[in-house]
């Protein structure tokens, strides 16, 4: 291909990646193919069945057991015997019974020795009932979480306020919706009629195969039946699973391809998106660097992932265009601050002071809506602006030591504001805890401005629910600060903090715009904060604003920006590879091993993982 330098080692290894996809693909279309067949419906439908006598045959069993205890225990009272005597002759018995149904096969019938279409088109007829019922049960679960989320939201907020226990957005994402108070609908309870019918019908079937089952052992095998045949949010995948372990039939090679045809299937598009990084790997490399090559693919990993492991990845996707322009203009703050000079701006708590102030007001006024959410970015502009023309003036002072300055400075003035925001003269319940002074650790905006930018213009495409007003104000933050960049003053600005003795030479104040980057980077600061919080549902006080300069540093690093270089395009790109691997990262995790907290130590150390890269480039390379 013209243009693109491709070695014999790459060109063999796009070859072999290329026909193992095609293997793999061909194998998996193949048992996506069978699951419609004939053989495929045939053979699920025998393993359930199965599955089902085996469940009535352990049933049959305990049946005869205890009618053979039963008759012995009254032949042992008829003779005048004791309570010792029924317990030991009914012991007896019931080992005699078991042994005996063992040896005359009473709980065992094979498939071949009945005429299973009656039981199977009685099997199918519940497994429709209960997909209809598990259908509308999910859809009148989601209208009642719907109704009942500002609800939801307000008791969250209370229970971690109160409790001083500081979440992160992405924990309280996943908090689910109580659901104790949801009650069955109307069409649920005609629904699940229909699947006590389907269910007593298929009853009648079973006792043709197993006379001795009586009615209440078959109610009492109800929960293990049904949950044999149907289950909520099934899947192949999830029914068959259910259907080999239930009956104790292999299906072989033929069985294992048609229920990993899906992940085969996946697997192939995951080869041939390798087979193309390798082939364009100079030019990737070159555009993006290898680091987020390689944070890129794993991003396309765990998009493959969920759709592997049945994940709503249309969701997860939502997720991360949310968390895109939410945390898009804190990372955007980071640039004008490298641009000037002072390298990466680790103090960024001091403009968010002033947006949290900015909020804290709008809430204390009554003010919500898309009014108060600007009264607060306004307040905060005002309150950063003043913040961050005092803070420049320090860094002019301590030129050369900028890191570890800004490091400081934002761990200082965090907990500064740890005392203020116990002292503070707010008057709003919503803000002060319900015993004591001060403030809450966690304030809910659903009375302010929560989601104002998130629900505006919104629209759905393809699953993806897509953000429109917060990605079009996080757009247009992104043009004014490049409108600006290439303005005389953000010229000089960039002169200034790329080589300050050839600025001053030309006649630019460099202290002077020094003091303009710091500010804008400061004011930044304050404006993605409330950002943040509208996107988030909630502001954070105290210890919460503490890492909040290295999660947007490590992004912009990401990008591909050095401590001495930066453009919008970093800020994108660093925003989105940073919050879409933590985003399908935890769902992913908790889908591999259910019931464990790897979600939370993988979160940790991805977070903490980039982090220490972005840290390592704080060396890095200097403009040319």
């Amino acid at each position: 291909m013209h243009g693109i330098n491709i070695s014999r080692k790459q060109a063999i290894a796009c070859a072999a990646l290329i026909i193992a996809a095609v293997i793999i693909g061909a194998i998996g279309l193949y048992g996506l193919n069978a699951r419609q067949s004939a053989s495929g419906v045939t053979l699920l439908e025998e393993m359930r069945l199965q599955a089902i006598l085996n469940t009535a045959g352990t049933g049959a069993v305990d049946a005869y057991v205890a009618a053979e205890k039963q008759a012995a225990t009254k032949a042992v009272r008829a003779e005048g015997g004791g309570m010792k005597e029924v317990r030991e002759a009914s012991a007896k018995a019931a080992e005699e019974a078991l042994a005996r149904a063992q040896e005359l096969g009473i709980g065992e019938v094979a498939l071949s020795a009945i005429d299973t279409k009656p039981l199977a088109s009685a099997l199918n007829t519940l497994a429709e009932a209960q997909t209809a019922y598990f259908d509308e049960e999910a859809r009148a679960q989601a209208a009642y979480i719907e109704a009942h989320a500002d609800e939801v939201t307000v008791q969250q907020d209370a229970d971690v306020a109160d409790d001083g226990e500081e979440m992160s957005d992405l924990e309280m994402m996943e908090q689910t919706v109580d659901l104790s108070g949801f009650t069955a609908t109307a069409e649920m309870q005609a629904l699940q009629a229909d699947v006590d019918a389907a269910y007593l019908a298929l009853c009648e079937e079973i006792k043709l195969v197993f006379p001795a089952l009586t009615d209440d052992i078959l109610t009492s095998l109800k929960a293990t039946i049904t949950g044999i045949v149907a289950q909520s949010g099934d899947t192949f995948e999830t029914r068959y699973d259910r259907a080999v372990e239930a009956s104790g039939m292999q299906p072989g090679a033929n069985g294992w391809i048609m229920r990993n045809g899906r992940t085969l299937a996946l697997s192939a598009v995951g080869l041939c998106i390798l087979a193309l990084a390798v082939f364009f790997y100079g030019p990737l490399v070159a555009k993006l660097g290898v680091p987020r090559l390689i944070i890129g693919m794993f991003f396309v990993l765990l998009c493959l992932m969920a759709l592997i492991l049945d994940l709503s990845l249309t969701s997860q996707l939502s997720n991360a265009l949310v968390r895109l322009g939410m945390n898009g203009v804190l990372v955007l703050s980071m640039l004008p601050g490298i641009q000037c000079g002072i390298s990466l701006n680790l103090g960024m708590p001091i403009g968010i002071i002033g947006g949290l102030i900015g909020g804290l007001l709008c809430i204390e006024l009554g003010m919500s809506g898309m009014s108060g959410f600007f009264f607060a970015i306004a307040v905060g502009l005002v309150i950063s602006a003043v913040t961050g023309y005092l803070y420049g003036q320090l860094l002019n002072r301590l030129k050369g030591d900028e890191m570890s300055v800004t490091t400081y400075v934002g761990f200082s003035i965090v907990s500064l504001m740890c005392i203020a925001w116990l002292v503070l003269p707010f008057k709003s319940p919503v803000m002060k805890w319900p015993l004591g002074d001060g403030l809450r650790t966690t304030i809910g905006l659903q009375d302010a401005y929560k989601h104002v930018l998130n629900n505006f213009l919104s629209f759905e495409v393809l699953g993806i629910t897509v953000p429109t007003g917060l990605l079009l104000f996080f757009a247009l933050c992104c043009f004014l600060v490049w409108l600006f960049m290439r303005s005389r003053t953000g010229i000089a600005v960039s002169a200034a903090g790329a080589n300050p003795r050839f600025a001053a030479a030309t006649g630019i104040n460099v202290n002077r715009m020094r003091i303009i980057g710091t500010m804008l980077s400061t004011m930044l600061a304050a404006v993605g904060i409330v950002v943040y919080g509208q996107s988030y549902g909630f502001m954070q006080l105290y210890q919460a604003p503490r890492q909040m300069g290295f999660l947007a540093a490590s992004a912009i690093l990401l990008g591909g920006a050095s401590t001495s270089r930066a453009r919008i395009s970093h800020v994108v790109i660093g925003t989105f590879l940073f919050q879409g691997v933590l985003t399908l990262s935890m769902p992913v995790a908790n889908a591999l091993i259910p019931g464990s907290t790897i979600s939370e130590t993988l979160r940790i150390l991805i977070s903490n993982g980039i982090i220490l890269y972005a840290l390592t480039k704080s060396g890095g390379a200097t403009r040319g």
